[in-house]
């Protein structure tokens, strides 16, 4: 098979499995972390870009947000799929990486490192703020009917709401990235994420002081 063949699998195969995610999970979420995959690599020139790229289209094919019952069952599927599209040689790298790529599973890892877990890790957290990171965050607030915000809970939220979840999450991203590149482009996104919030309080409050 050839590169592109085993792509298109790869593709072909996590299509249907994030069917059900909300949209800031779907097929465009994989396809941004691709193109920033790239672009990090393409500059620190850490990790093998093909293996690079098949594990960012199956990162989230076992997402522990929407596959909690049957996550066992997406890492057989995951490995069954390499196996019989000729890529069973980076098989177990693979499922190590997408195991270990999300922001909850950062004190799982062990002692296993990969550049391409680096990588996408960067290339996922990047995704998660920014204009885009905004936007994510409360199309999966709304996913889950989840408050916008609480008044009161600001620098813990604990996940209880929207605005909450900046400060469980997203704010952190930032100091968390692996490559020089990750971080220069999280600066940018990070401060719009705080500039949203300074407007955000200012027309939360609007008329209360």
């Amino acid at each position: 098979m050839s590169i592109e063949e085993k792509t298109q699998a790869a593709i072909n195969f996590v299509k249907p499995f994030i069917s059900g995610y909300d949209s800031g999970h779907d097929w465009w979420h994989i396809d941004r972390v691709r193109n920033l995959s790239r672009y990090i690599n393409d500059r620190e020139n850490l990790a093998d870009p093909f293996m690079l790229d098949i594990a960012a289209i199956l990162h989230d094919a076992a997402d522990s947000k929407f596959n909690k019952d049957i996550i066992q069952d997406r890492y057989t599927a995951v490995g069954k799929l390499m196996d019989e599209n000729e890529m069973g040689d980076m098989s177990d790298d693979i499922l190590k990486i997408i195991k270990n790529v999300s922001f909850s599973s950062r004190h799982k890892s062990g002692n296993f490192s990969h550049p391409v877990l680096s990588i996408l890790r960067d290339a996922d957290k990047l995704d998660a703020i920014g204009a885009i990171g905004i936007a994510r965050a409360f199309n999966y607030g709304g996913f889950r009917n989840n408050p916008i915000y609480l008044p009161g809970e600001v620098n813990g939220g604990q996940g209880r709401s929207t605005v909450g979840h900046f400060y469980d999450k997203l704010l952190k991203l930032k100091d968390m990235m692996n490559t020089k590149t990750g971080y220069d482009l999280a600066i940018k996104r990070h401060h719009i994420l705080l500039e949203f919030l300074d407007h955000f309080y200012s027309e939360w409050e609007f008329g209360t002081k």
